[in-house]
């Protein structure tokens, strides 16, 4: 089952590319994953096939075109997140200062245009829906020139960590949208313990079935904006650029064969600029896609290795391999689902979104030393 579409950031490719096995023996240890592929028509018109370097992966998430350098997307600049701080402590002492002079409207403490603006930023950042931080520059002045207060009195350490960071900026820009594809745990189960003929017939199966669903994402979920604030939708022209990382485990160490497809936020409209792809579309077709890919998985591996299933979920369009579908071997290779449940029983809560936020709490780095790995599935055997 797919899970929710995530949006990434310039510098987030590193997740994926610190996982990539430096040699044959960590990948076969199961200490490192495979590279990732390039996925898409875009990647086809621009001779981009097979493997992905790590050098154009990050390119992919500037913004640029990976085989030329060519600039699809501009940098949004913005101050690094780092370089903030919580505006709650400074606005407590403004209205203190303001409480003992008598004055009701905070930005008429200072005597000057600019540290007034300043105290109106602060007021602005801690209203409902805002940030609730400004830039440890603005803390500095309104501190030192309006309270005659040392800002480490109000933030400790924490300023002197956000001063390193005082007018750097970051591309700030959604870079690329992360689809995960992930196998039933029976699929997973046969991959990880059937030998390597079946390895090798479920590795292809799964890419049929991968290569099925970006087809049809491309049909009908890549779309452009145009006009004043993005009310004209189009139809986006070329297709899609994207990086595949396959993956075989859990964060909890279960056999849980799963792709992530990092999309490039970029695409053609019918007027040839690149411009970010429609997200409100994206999302749209994202659980069409995934029953797709569900379903041509089931077909591929029926053809390749006679496998049958059992009773195709509703709601999520996935079924178990019979004979890999029992109850308690489910569960025994299920942690990361378990661990799931229990935080979602433990806080009353159900849906997609909470799974979301109960997937976000209970995460843990891979574990990628082998230490944590469990045992092959009974009755298989490893070759």
């Amino acid at each position: 089952m797919a899970l929710p579409v995530k949006a990434l950031k310039v510098g987030q490719e590193s997740y994926w590319l610190d996982q990539i096995a430096r040699d044959r023996e960590e990948y076969f240890s199961g200490r490192g994953e495979s590279p990732g592929r390039f996925v898409g028509s875009v990647a086809d018109a621009s001779e981009l096939h097979g493997e992905a370097t790590a050098e154009q992966v990050r390119a992919m998430f500037r913004g640029l075109d990976p085989a030329t350098g060519e600039v699809r997307c501009q940098p949004v600049w913005r101050a690094d997140p780092r370089s903030k701080l919580s505006a709650a402590p400074l606005l407590a002492a403004l209205k203190e200062r303001a409480a003992v002079q008598g004055v009701e409207q905070l930005d008429t403490l200072p005597g000057s245009k600019a540290l007034a603006g300043d105290v109106r930023a602060i007021e602005a950042a801690c209203k409902p829906g805002a940030s609730g931080r400004v830039k440890v520059e603005t803390i500095d002045r309104v501190c030192r020139k309006l309270l005659g207060a040392d800002p480490h009195a109000l933030y400790g350490e924490h300023f002197d960590q956000a001063w390193q960071h005082k007018g750097k900026r970051i591309d700030a820009r959604v870079a690329s949208f992360d689809h995960c594809f992930s196998s039933p745990k029976s699929v997973s189960l046969l991959a990880a313990g059937g030998g390597e003929h079946a390895r090798r017939d479920v590795a292809a199966g799964r890419a049929e079935a991968l290569d099925l669903a970006i087809g049809y994402l491309q049909r009908q979920g890549l779309g452009v904006r145009r006009e004043h604030n993005g009310t004209d939708r189009h139809q986006a022209c070329g297709g899609l650029l994207g990086v595949a990382f396959e993956h075989r485990m859990s964060r909890a160490g279960d056999p849980n064969y799963h792709s992530h497809v990092l999309v490039q936020n970029a695409a053609q409209g019918p007027d040839g600029r690149w411009t970010a792809l429609d997200s409100d579309r994206l999302y749209a077709h994202l659980m069409a896609a995934d029953h797709l890919y569900l379903a041509a998985e089931r077909a591929a591996l029926t053809e390749r290795l006679g496998v049958r299933w059992g009773a195709i979920d509703a709601r999520s369009g996935a079924a178990e391999i019979v004979g890999l579908d029992e109850r308690a071997l489910i569960e025994r290779f299920s942690k990361r689902s378990e661990q799931i449940d229990d935080w979602l029983a433990e806080h009353g809560l159900s849906g997609i979104k909470a799974s979301s936020a109960a997937a976000v709490a209970t995460r843990a780095p891979k574990d990628l030393t082998g230490a944590g790995r469990r045992s092959t599935p009974t009755g298989c055997t490893r070759t």
